[in-house]
């Protein structure tokens, strides 16, 4: 694949191009393990992942994401170096200022908190399995000691506050999908039946949906099994190129 890595506020970022452009850019908003560094990507290694940007790089996609800082949590800090991306990339290739975006887990905390500062540059979304709520998530992980003092390790490194106060400061940050309810950017779903990271997200993401449709904005869920994963980049590609009347 011909790509391009460089750093952004010493994150590694990477820029995948395709043979034939179509002028649209996709942004993956990766999950907490996916990587990127100065060789490679999770995106890049692992199978799955790499069959979604092959699909989107043979349809004529610029696909671009970044490390940000890892294990982010959609922190002040990640939102802001994914919009420094955002631009970078937009003054740097040929592409629609309107981006669609791929968020997976961790990803679907940041589409919320994007929604706000980059809503109107986002042509549409997809969402992986997507984490939309930290607090359910943060509670989830309380039944298992190891996940969750892993958890709020992550998550004191990544918004800076102390362990004693991880808690109090999730509860003050408590969104839950209520920008993901209201934005008129159309938003599609594609959400794993065997997924156990994020296992207490899915009411909270069809409550999303009962919402948005009783407000006629564009959306749907579609749920995967596990022997039709292959589908995903199909579903995906499928779901940005309705998008896309300039």
């Amino acid at each position: 694949m011909n790509h391009r890595i460089f750093k952004i506020d010493n994150e590694p970022c990477i820029v995948h191009y395709p043979f034939r452009p179509n002028g649209f850019a996709v942004l993956i908003l990766g999950d907490v393990n996916h990587y990127v560094d100065e060789q490679s990507s999770f995106w890049l290694q692992q199978e799955t992942r790499r069959s979604i940007i092959s699909e989107l790089m043979d349809k004529g996609y610029i696909v671009f994401y970044s490390n940000l800082y890892g294990a982010n949590w959609a922190s002040e800090k990640a939102v802001s170096l994914t919009q420094r991306l955002y631009h970078y990339v937009k003054r740097r290739e040929i592409i629609n200022e309107k981006v669609h975006v791929l968020a997976e887990g961790m990803g679907g905390l940041l589409i919320e908190k994007l929604l706000p500062v980059m809503g109107h540059q986002m042509r549409s979304v997809v969402l992986l399995s997507p984490c939309v709520s930290l607090y359910e998530h943060f509670s989830q992980e309380k039944e298992q000691k190891f996940f969750y003092k892993k958890l709020k390790k992550e998550i004191t490194l990544a918004y800076g506050v102390e362990e004693a106060h991880c808690e109090e400061m999730i509860n003050k940050k408590i969104i839950s999908g209520d920008r993901l309810k209201a934005a008129e950017t159309p938003i599609y779903t594609i959400q794993s039946i065997n997924t156990s990271r994020y296992k207490n997200q899915f009411p909270l993401i069809k409550d999303i949906y009962i919402e948005r449709n009783d407000k006629d904005l564009p959306g749907e869920i579609y749920i995967i099994l596990p022997e039709k994963r292959y589908k995903t980049s199909l579903k995906v590609v499928s779901y940005y190129a309705q998008h896309e009347e300039l």
